[in-house]
């Protein structure tokens, strides 16, 4: 025969909380641990009851009182959409309460009236009672957001002005190159060209990780050949390499869209970086267990001890880490980001191996 267990309940102000009496926890104990959460927790906190699909304050900590500028007992009872959310966003407002009201949790950033104006706000609804009621956490991001938007307009301008100035000098380069008689003026021209196109590439890279970074990529099946066409398309030397590819009877795999700019990456780098006037390049690719592992090839010097550390992951990128450019970084985020894994390896032969794995496709 089974025992019965008494159900009670109770509130984190000890009188509303559900429990039983195996529960390990005295009702006031519980309780008191939950009302010291809500009264020292940072975030803003209202706990509200629905009236249809109107949220009405029950109570709010301190945090709440002090960001919209509040008397705890003076807003009891009142309408929380009245006390902090702008006209103009009445009707996102409202789809947060049908939502709250169906037993659905919300999760927005949205501008809510404040003490000190309208504020960006990282808000979180969390329902109860079956959506008669809930919760509200309220986050002040808005000098993150501020600085985010100020940032990307740095960046934006930055970005317009070295482009400028790198073709200006490029164009320059050539005009001395090929005018001056003095062999060691058009070998400085021609070494000015080179370092422009350096930071041409390195300014194209920052922005591939910068969109990979900032991306939360939805893996969808890709067919690899795609890929490895569409990086060496990407790949500014190719032309000056023998490139083979093999990669034609792979499955497909699972990628975020940037997939190819890591491959162009490990390309580029196996071109650049050889004493080869013709340097020989190979892609291949294999399935492994539920992963397909492509590998770029190459008959090079191989990477220096400290790039093959940040490449594989054996190492973290700190601000004081300078090398060839930012591609190899870009591939070990792009692994990252796809949940796959990057190694290298150097063959007694000569040359080096670098292979990026990533999953394979479902029923690939």
């Amino acid at each position: 025969m089974l025992e019965r267990q008494e159900t009670y309940v109770w509130a984190w102000n000890g009188e509303m909380m559900e429990g039983n009496d195996s529960s390990p926890l005295e009702p006031r104990e519980d309780a008191g641990r939950f009302q010291y959460l809500f009264e020292h927790v940072q975030d803003a906190v209202v706990e509200f009851e629905l009236d249809g699909e109107e949220p009405i304050v029950a109570t709010v900590n301190d945090s709440f009182c002090e960001m919209f500028g509040v008397d705890r007992e003076a807003v009891v009872g009142a309408s929380l959409n009245d006390l902090i959310v702008p006209s103009e966003r009445v009707t996102e407002s409202n789809r947060f309460d049908q939502r709250t009201a169906a037993g659905k949790s919300n999760y927005a950033i949205v501008d809510r009236r404040t003490e000190n104006g309208l504020k960006t706000l990282l808000y979180r609804g969390i329902p109860f009672d079956g959506g008669d009621g809930g919760f509200a956490l309220y986050t002040d991001l808005t000098d993150e957001i501020r600085q985010e938007r100020e940032l990307a307009v740095l960046n934006r301008v930055l970005r317009y002005n070295l482009s400028e100035e790198v073709d200006a000098l490029l164009d320059h380069a050539e005009a001395l190159a090929e005018n001056v008689e003095d062999p060691e003026l058009a070998d400085t021209a021609r070494e000015i060209q080179e370092r422009a196109l350096a930071l041409d590439r390195t300014s194209e890279e920052a922005r591939d990780v910068e969109r990979v970074l900032d991306a939360d990529p939805d893996l969808e099946p890709t067919d690899l050949g795609d890929v490895v066409r569409a990086a060496l398309d990407d790949v500014p030397l190719v032309d000056y390499a023998d490139v083979t590819v093999d990669v034609e009877d792979a499955p497909q795999v699972m990628s975020g869209g940037h997939l190819d700019r890591a491959v162009a990456a490990l390309v580029d780098n196996a071109i650049r970086y050889t004493d080869d006037e013709t340097p020989r390049v190979q892609i291949t690719a294999r399935r492994t267990d539920g992963a397909v592992a492509l590998t770029v090839s190459d008959d090079g010097p191989g990477l220096p001890d400290k790039e093959r550390r940040l490449l594989t992951g054996d190492v973290d990128l700190t601000p004081l880490d300078h090398g060839s450019g930012l591609g190899l970084w870009l591939v070990r985020w792009i692994a990252t980001a796809y949940n796959g894994a990057v190694t290298y390896e150097e063959r007694a032969s000569g040359g080096s191996d670098v292979t990026l794995e990533v999953r394979a496709a479902p029923n690939h």
